[in-house]
């Protein structure tokens, strides 16, 4: 193979080494390398040529031989072995997630996934940029616009895309390098003790307080809205508000006092190929993708018969059986609805929820999913909390280790308490007199020695 390099009207001839090349100097700082594939390209019948361009020869060579490998590996994989120089990376993350992420998660979570994407990638300067146009710096200062809007936290989620997008297309020699692995993250650190923020957080309201309980339980016995139950029964069992509205009679056992949690309401794209099509609302398994059952206190089964009555009286089309729909279509009540009358109850009953704006301007407050955090933290610091009982109960796979060795039991269950056997005093624990159970067995064991002997 020749290697042709042009200077002016002088023309060059050097042998070059074998796979190499053809390279050719088209300015003082431009060269172009014309390489050959031993493979023949399907849409011409002869064998494939990839002509690139570098500001060295090393460059221009390493450019061809890149672009022509991709080509090859799309051949061999049945794909479309035409490289769209064009394409841009945002283009590319969609690829990525359509071909490589959904049909491995469930339909919900890629729609999660696609959504954050859309807003928290897709939205930025760095979606318009063609490959060649990527490289180390271009990622930092796309990861520096991203943590000036979101919190840390949530700039998780789309800067691990990136990350794999680009191994991705890596794989595939369309990169030279993962740029979005190599670039570095620079977070905001203060050396300095802030007093103001801290003070700030420390009186931050995390969870609901025993007296908004107390309120809670009022609003509940007097039906001052109809969340007021729903309000009860999510801190009594700590379901998730999805896994509440998706409940069926028929995962209620109330002789045996048991709720069987095997479903839960979540959101979806109606066609997963085009987003533009909007979204809809389905059943699917419960976070964890496993069944679990709950333990019902005195109160839960309470409030259980009181929707249930509820729902009788005014809802007259219950097709699908279940325990608290809207009362007007019989059709599973959705998060957003329940948590605008859940606030509405709170403001009637003087409940503070901290609503505030965060450091990013973004406004939040204590919501229905806080109930669930309220009833795990008084599970798990009520006296012999076991923090595996209220792990099984809560549906959390957090604790792995116990969980492989430690199975639900109603024993096990019944051990957790619940906001109502901690704070209201109709439906408190009674503490085991452990005195008490000692002289039992002393006298259960004294009979038995002497029925022996």
């Amino acid at each position: 193979m020749n290697v042709i390099i042009m200077e002016g009207e002088k023309v060059i001839k050097e042998k070059a080494k074998s796979g190499k090349g053809s390279i050719r100097k088209i300015s003082p700082s431009a060269y172009e390398c014309v390489i050959q594939s031993s493979y023949i390209n399907p849409k011409t019948g002869t064998p494939k040529r990839i002509k690139r361009r570098g500001k060295t020869e090393a460059e221009a060579r390493k450019n061809a031989k890149m672009a022509l490998t991709a080509w090859e590996k799309e051949l061999l994989h049945g794909q479309d072995a035409k490289i769209d120089k064009s394409k841009t990376f945002g283009e590319y993350v969609d690829d990525y997630l359509k071909t490589q992420v959904q049909g491995s998660i469930t339909d919900s979570t890629f729609t999660s996934y696609y959504m954050i994407t859309k807003r928290m990638l897709i939205a930025f300067p760095i979606a318009n940029y063609q490959l060649q146009m990527l490289n180390i710096p271009v990622f930092e200062d796309y990861y520096r616009q991203l943590m000036s809007k979101y919190a840390w936290k949530s700039c998780l989620t789309p800067i691990q895309i990136a990350k794999r997008t680009c191994k991705w297309l890596v794989e595939r020699s369309l990169l030279a390098e993962n740029y979005a692995e190599a670039a570095r993250i620079k977070k905001k650190v203060s050396d300095e003790y802030d007093f103001k923020k801290a003070e700030d957080l420390r009186h931050r309201k995390k969870v609901f307080t025993p007296e908004d309980i107390q309120k809670f339980y009022w609003a509940y016995k007097n039906n001052v809205n109809q969340y007021a139950c729903v309000t009860m029964f999510l801190l009594e069992t700590g379901m998730r508000p999805g896994e509440f509205a998706a409940l069926r009679n028929s995962s209620i056992d109330m002789e045996k006092g048991r709720i069987y949690v095997r479903e839960t309401r979540s959101v979806r794209y109606k066609d997963l190929n085009d987003p533009t099509k909007g979204f809809e609302m389905y059943v699917k398994v419960p976070k964890n993708g496993e069944e679990r059952y709950l333990i019902m206190s005195d109160l839960c089964k309470e409030v259980v018969q009181y929707m249930r009555n509820q729902t009788k009286l005014n809802c007259k089309d219950n097709v699908e059986d279940l325990l608290y729909p809207v009362f007007l279509t019989g059709k599973r009540r959705t998060e957003s609805a329940m948590n605008i009358g859940f606030n509405s109850m709170c403001n009637k009953l003087g409940i503070d929820r901290d609503v505030h704006v965060s450091e990013h301007g973004q406004k939040k407050g204590l919501s229905l999913y806080s109930l669930r955090h309220t009833a795990d933290t008084i599970a798990n610091t009520a006296k012999g909390a076991n923090v595996v009982n209220t792990a099984l109960a809560m549906g959390h796979k957090a604790i792995s280790v116990e969980n492989v060795y430690t199975h639900a039991t109603d024993e096990a269950l019944a051990s957790v308490t619940t906001p109502s056997q901690a704070i209201l005093d109709q439906y408190k624990k009674e503490e085991p007199d452990k005195e008490k159970e000692l002289y039992e067995m002393y006298l259960k064991l004294k009979e038995k020695f002497e029925s022996e002997n």
